[in-house]
Parts: C-alpha cells; structure tokens; sequence
C-alpha cells in the first residue's frame, strides 16, 4: 500500500514538473530553430537541427545588451532601497509600541492587495508634471511603493521570532537601537533577508506593466520591455522573440536554483513566525 501511494505521489510530481517546465522548453527549443521549421505544421517537438542565428540576431541587431545593463541597474537599487527602509520598518513595528500601530500595520496590508493597474494613471501623471518620464528615479520609485509593504510584512513577521532577550543584553553591552539593528537583529534574519531580497528581485526584472508606462527611449528600456520591440504592426519575430526570452529568464532562473532552500525558508519562516 504504502508502495502505491509512493509510486502516486511520484507519478503526481513528474506530472506537475512536465506541465511547469514545458513551457520553458518550448521556449528554448523554438529559439534554436530556422524560421522555416518555427512555422512548419505539424509543429516539431524537438528541433530538427539548432540554429544560433536568432540569438546572433538579437546580439547584433538589437540593444538587448542595453536592456539588461538597465534591468540590472533597476533591480539592484530596488532592492537596495527595498531592504533598508523594509528592515528599519519591520523593527519598528516588533520592538516599539507607538500609537496607530495596528493601523500602519493594516494600511501596509491593505496596499499590499491593491492592484498594480490602479496606481499607473496617477503616478505617470505625477512623474509627468516632475519631469521624472524616461528615468530611472521614476521606476525605481514606483517599484519600491510596490514591493515595501510586501517586504515589510515579509519581515515584520520574520523580526517576531527573534527574541527580545537578544536586545535586552545588546542594550546592557551599551548598543543603541540602529546597532542591535546592525549588528544583532539583520544577521539573525539573513534568511529572510535574502527571501525578501530575491522576492525582491524576481519581481522586478521580470515586470513589464511599469517598464513599458513610464519609459519610451529605446536608451532606458528594460529587459521584458525591450523584448516587446520584437512584436510590431507588421508580425511577430518569433525566432528573435524566443531567443531574448530565454537571455531575459537565464539570469533569474540561476539566482533562483542557486538560493532556492534560502528563499523557501525565508518565506515559510516569514510567513508563520509570531
């Protein structure tokens, strides 16, 4: 019995992984066929023979080495941002009561739910009438509004299950607030740091909505927006298309495997810790 149910629950994983992964290797296979076979019907499962000439044509054709300097700029001082002002938020909403806490606390909740699509109108007019349009300033504020109160609530809980001991006896060894911040509360939460940090940076080289609002020069565009150049009036470049996807959703895909056991545990702890 138990045997079956193994052999279930397996059958059940392989499952889920072939429905996950397949769009992923549709991807990567569509990118390294010759136009002629993108097109052939009956669709070919597996490529016929690679071809490199859609990845050589968006490395030389394209800006693609543009888009990825900015998305890296973008989401490195996103995250920078993100991760100070959410760890100085979370330590002040678990070690100081101060009045209004539970309604700071549920205005963090609540602009966490709030979709995306209501807040565009208003800040393109806003960063409009700053001159703000075609910067990075622009979408890097937008993207630290967006992502601040997921991060603090991430951390808030996070910060609840290191005990308050640890502060007391920093506060004997003369730390100020901002040391034991420093030097006791952060390394403790190194784990949920970095499942913040690549919550973090997951969204925002992936997003696409703010990117193509708020930016128009060719010089500043980002990754997924920058792949969108390859969708036009007259048709869609499937070959180059596919090939950029795949530069685009590497680099993320590498950070992921590699810290994959921290973000899991930073999140679970995060999530049911106080």
């Amino acid at each position: 019995m138990k045997g079956i149910r193994l052999g279930g629950h397996i059958l059940l994983f392989i499952v889920i992984a072939v429905i996950i992964l397949f769009p992923l290797y549709w991807l990567l296979a569509t990118s390294v066929k010759p136009s002629a076979e993108i097109f052939a019907a009956p669709p070919t499962l597996f490529p016929e023979q690679l071809n490199w000439d859609h990845y050589r044509s968006v490395f030389r054709d394209s800006e693609i080495v543009v888009y990825f300097i900015n998305s890296m700029l973008i989401t490195a001082v996103t995250v920078f941002i993100v991760l100070i002002i959410a760890s100085l938020a979370a330590y002040s909403m678990t070690r100081y009561t101060f009045r209004g806490k539970l309604t700071y606390f549920t205005v963090i909740l609540f602009a966490q739910v709030m979709p995306l699509t209501t807040l565009i109108v208003p800040l393109y007019i806003l960063w409009g009438k700053l001159e703000l349009l075609n910067t990075y300033t622009s979408i890097i504020l937008t993207y630290c509004a967006i992502l601040l109160p997921m991060a603090i609530w991430l951390l808030t809980g996070y910060f609840k299950g290191i005990p308050k001991d640890i502060d007391e006896a920093a506060t004997i060894d003369g730390c100020s607030s901002f040391g034991i911040l420093v030097r006791m509360i952060l390394p403790l939460a190194q784990s949920g740091l970095v499942a913040v940090g690549l919550t973090v940076c997951i969204t925002v080289w992936q997003e696409i909505m703010v990117a193509m609002t708020f930016v128009s020069s060719d010089a500043m565009r980002t990754l997924p927006a920058g792949i969108n150049t390859f969708i036009t009036k007259s048709g869609i470049q499937w070959g180059p298309l596919t090939a950029s996807g795949i530069v685009t959703t590497l680099p993320v895909l590498i950070i992921f495997i590699i810290f994959q056991k921290a973000l899991v545990k930073g999140l679970t702890a995060g999530a049911t810790k106080g």
